[in-house]
């Protein structure tokens, strides 16, 4: 997935989030957005952190070794 371009909406969401965050935070109001929920379930190695990664864009779980 690191070779993959990814959602480049999701790669500019994901720091816009980050920067509301912080500026609510600044002037001391909470964030109230709504985000997404996902739960997977599934055996180990199904394939469950590479279907996450491929929603998102971006390679950010732990891999099993």
């Amino acid at each position: 997935m690191a070779n993959q371009p990814g959602n480049p909406n999701m790669k500019m969401l994901i720091p816009m989030i980050n920067e509301l965050q912080r500026i609510f935070t600044i002037v001391n109001t909470r964030l109230t957005l709504t985000l997404p929920q996902i739960a997977v379930v599934g055996s180990q190695s199904a394939g469950k952190s590479s279907v996450l990664e491929n929603i998102v864009g971006r390679d950010f779980l732990p891999r099993g070794g």
